[in-house]
């Protein structure tokens, strides 16, 4: 049975609405000079000025100083040594932050439109459902526009605070030589300081009436709190307002070092004169015409590291465990969807990484340093070679039973002519300070048995606890050399045909359920 009801019809729907006042041009009261062009200043329902969101960031590495003398000093007099580094200055910095004005303004058009908000709706009903058909009428439209209206200007400074030395000293259970001053970083930690003019969100978005400036530290290597003071504080201080300038100095406070990813202090390697030195060593091979090439395919790659000595110094101090590098180098080639891992291999510390002592830099910043050369192929096991690959998982894991890991692996050369990406990330394994995976850390509650040895604990995955940055080398291969054989062709298309299988299965399962259509 078919019933019809009528929703009540809204006020603004009884009549026709009319234009109030004559189309004529508006001055703006919120931005001198600026004018509203006639035709959307009729009905003028208000205006208001919001400022848009700018930002500056500072990045803050470890503080220079000179590193051998505070060795020295600290192998003297322990308490002299952490005064040393108490005298070094504060971190501090200033900026000027640069944001555009705008005027927001409304206006309402008198329109004929179908709507059932405006013009209220018919509604059929039946025993299963309503059917509403909106009526057509004529209604005061709101519409908004805005316009810019010059710029505003806030000046900042940040300062780190020292810790006070009545609660951070030698006596202090936490207390580290090497972070005598509380906020200090180690060797390739990095922060990026960000200082904003608006607290944004993607509910409130990106403009509002009144400042509120903000700083926040990304990858934090302390645990923070910071306070903000207005200089020069006045009735409209903070307020969005026409070429608009605020003063403001933010103090930052530490409280106590947090562990985190590990940090990165590699660097493309050098010579003690600061001369650049080639990051890759080639290994010579045989070319298409049979004679032997000099730029066969990277056999070693080098790199500078300047943390070794302080680490292994602040390992001292804080760890009963033989402190050690997990180097990770990881192969990316070139794919349709953009760069491709295509192998990794770990190279441990502790395993006699080759590497040479550089002399003292020329301006005594950085006591020693340390060139490391990682083999890229070293046996036939894929974790130690570059250029061997494991077979698919559908045929790895049944034939672990029976086979080994080199067994399970084969030969995985470079395309010619081809531009390649050596990526190298650290771990520094037993060092507190970073996050641990869980075979260095076993007797953690979250690599228990109950927890399924980390398998359920997000920070003992190695995508967190290897360093984010990555030292990244580019090479191109030698279009007259391919190694290539039948057989890695054929273990590539089971791989891609393994990972198709899925979505092939995916779709015929909604096919089946008639979903896909």
């Amino acid at each position: 049975m078919l019933i019809l009801f009528s929703y009540s019809i809204p006020a603004s729907a009884l009549y026709y609405c009319v234009e109030r006042h004559a189309p004529i041009e508006r001055r703006s009261e919120s931005c001198p000079g600026l004018v509203i062009p006639a035709n959307k200043s009729r009905n003028f329902m208000g205006e208001s000025l919001k400022c848009s969101e700018a930002h500056h960031e500072h990045l803050r590495q470890q503080m220079p100083y000179d590193e051998e003398a505070w060795q020295d000093l600290k192998n003297i007099d322990r308490t002299k040594a952490i005064e040393f580094l108490r005298q070094l200055p504060e971190p501090e910095w200033s900026a000027a932050i640069h944001y555009p004005t705008n005027l927001h303004w409304s206006w309402q058009e008198c329109e004929l439109v179908t709507s059932e908000l405006h013009c209220g709706a018919i509604v059929y009903c039946d025993d299963n459902s309503c059917t509403h058909i909106p009526l057509t009428c004529y209604a005061d439209i709101t519409h908004d526009e805005e316009l810019a209206c010059g710029h505003g200007q806030l000046d900042f400074n940040v300062k780190f605070i020292r810790k006070d030395a009545k609660w951070w000293h030698p006596g202090h259970k936490n207390h580290v030589d090497i972070l005598a001053n509380g906020y200090d970083l180690l060797p390739g930690e990095k922060e990026v300081i960000t200082v904003g003019n608006l607290k944004t969100s993607w509910w409130s978005g990106n403009q509002s009436e009144k400042l509120s400036p903000t700083l926040s530290i990304e990858d934090p290597r302390n645990e923070y709190s910071s306070g903000m003071t207005i200089n020069d504080k006045h009735a409209e201080s903070l307020s969005c307002r026409v070429n608009g300038y605020d003063n403001v100095s933010f103090s930052v406070y530490t409280s106590k070092r947090i562990t985190s990813s590990s940090p990165n202090a590699f660097s493309l390697p050098t010579a003690f004169d600061n001369t650049e030195l080639e990051p890759l060593i080639w290994q010579s091979t045989t070319g298409y015409n049979g004679q032997r090439v000099a730029k066969g395919f990277p056999l070693i790659m080098r790199a500078q590291d300047y943390s070794a000595a302080t680490m292994s110094e602040v390992s001292e101090d804080i760890s009963k465990k033989l402190k050690s590098i997990i180097i990770r180098v990881q192969l990316f080639e070139p794919s349709i969807f953009g760069e491709r891992l295509k192998s990794t291999i770990y190279i441990d510390e502790a395993k006699a990484i080759q590497q040479t002592l550089n002399a003292i830099s020329s301006d005594q910043k950085i006591r020693r340093s340390t060139l490391w050369e990682f083999k890229l192929k070293n046996g036939d096991h894929p974790n130690k070679n570059i250029y061997r690959s494991f077979v698919p998982s559908l045929f790895y894991y049944p034939g672990k039973v029976f086979l080994s890991d080199d067994e399970l692996s084969y030969d995985d050369h470079l395309t010619p002519d081809t531009e390649y990406t050596l990526k190298l990330t650290v771990y520094q394994k037993n060092l507190p300070f970073y996050l641990q995976s869980c075979e260095s850390d076993p007797d953690a509650w979250d690599c228990k048995w109950y927890t399924l040895w980390g398998l359920f604990s997000w920070n003992r995955y190695e995508r967190n606890y290897f360093s984010k940055k990555s030292l990244d080398v580019r090479f191109k291969t030698n279009p007259n050399v391919d190694h290539r054989t039948w057989l890695s062709t054929f273990w590539h298309s089971v791989g891609w045909t393994q990972a198709l299988v899925p979505i092939g299965a995916t779709v015929l399962t909604l096919k089946y359920l008639g979903i896909w259509f």
